[in-house]
């Protein structure tokens, strides 16, 4: 298959070039390419496909409660939102339930061929702080345990690729020193200031997990994580849903952080669906408006999917450019899998969206087949 005349999204801007595939990868990409199947693309936009590190559910179920059966629901409807490449994010939880979750994954991982690609787990939780506990609920959050640790990764077939944890925790440290060669150490909910947080970077932690959500605020003598992100090479995750982060901030956080945002969605099991009542970690959640939360009044995760959020973006103001690489290689780079998946680029996975010039979602390839 050859896309012809698209306004390709290639080397981190749009040109007119044309892309062929071959089985389930992009194989040429040069102006003028010919062959027998061809895709003409006049007036469209063909872009990665979108890459979620953070998301706990959709379609009413969740990543650590979902069987086999509705994680293959799940994959489909990423797939069908231009999502081709998730990172499946468990939550704090009971660790019956928790081990029962990485198992469940990994059967998806290892069997199921359809919907969207699940790269690996994101473990949000339990090495949390209960200060910053967010929607996680307080009575399973744990000390930073290695054993424990190591038979969830285990459980999951070594597929636990972001842990997020609060570097203020004993042994933490220590922890993303062991880890991060080959996961991704995520600071997260979490009181810790600069020092702390550079401590961290210094101990190879990769990335933030949802900035400036569950942990404390920039301030001009206290500058906490944000601060410590301005100062490293941290990834940043950026909930764009327009209710986590006003846009104003949003706006700022690209002008700072562009080159190393990741939007993610961090959405809970009610995106996709109505208004509503919702579990969210075993805690009730109440869906009004496109606002989650618990009881309390605690945002609790999202309903808006990262391809929303990509727009979202570009209607705050920021660059259609920058904003694709936030949704598609820097989230690559998160998960360590920027050599297969990300970019158009020869050699990389043919996942593929094509979109009007209004940022409706035409067409979507996952590995080289249209799905959508």
């Amino acid at each position: 298959m050859i896309f012809k005349n698209a306004n390709v999204f290639f080397q981190g801007h749009f040109q007119t070039i044309d892309v062929e595939i071959q089985q389930d990868q992009i194989v040429k990409i040069a102006s003028n390419l010919s062959g027998e199947e061809q895709c003409d693309l006049s007036g469209k936009m063909l872009i990665p496909g979108l890459i979620d590190v953070h998301t706990h559910g959709c379609i009413g179920f969740d990543f650590s409660t979902a069987s086999v059966e509705e994680l293959k629901q799940m994959r489909e409807y990423y797939q069908q939102q231009g999502v081709t490449t998730v990172a499946a994010t468990t939550m704090t939880e009971e660790l019956g339930l928790y081990r029962q979750a990485v198992k469940n994954i990994r059967q998806t991982m290892e069997t199921e061929k359809s919907g969207c690609r699940i790269a690996g787990i994101n473990m949000e939780g339990p090495f949390l702080s209960k200060a910053k506990k967010g929607a996680h609920d307080e009575k399973y959050l744990y000390p930073v345990d290695f054993e424990l640790f190591e038979e969830l990764d285990q459980l999951s077939g070594g597929n636990i690729r972001i842990v997020d944890l609060d570097p203020e925790l004993e042994h933490a440290i220590e922890f993303i020193k062991t880890y991060h060669t080959n996961k991704t150490c995520s600071i997260a909910h979490t009181p810790c200031g600069y020092e702390t947080a550079m401590k961290a970077v210094e101990a190879g932690a990769g990335q933030v997990t949802h900035l400036y959500n569950a942990m404390n605020g920039l301030h001009h003598r206290e500058p906490g994580v944000v601060g410590a992100m301005f100062d490293s090479n941290l990834l940043g995750e950026l909930i764009c849903d327009g209710i986590h982060i006003h846009p104003s901030v949003i706006r700022l956080s690209f002008k700072a952080f562009g080159e190393r945002i990741v939007i993610v969605s961090d959405t809970m099991c009610a995106c996709g669906l109505q208004d509503g009542n919702y579990l969210l970690g075993g805690q009730q959640v109440k869906v009004t408006g496109k606002k989650a939360c618990l009881d309390d009044g605690t945002i609790a995760g999202s309903v808006t999917n990262v391809y929303r959020g990509l727009v979202n973006v570009i209607s705050f103001g920021i660059p259609k450019e920058q904003a694709i690489l936030a949704a598609t290689l820097n989230p690559a780079k998160s998960l360590k899998l920027d050599d297969q998946l990300g970019s158009i680029d020869v050699g990389k996975k043919a996942d593929l969206l094509v979109i009007d010039s209004d940022w409706n979602l035409l067409n979507v390839y996952q590995g080289g087949k249209l799905v959508k």
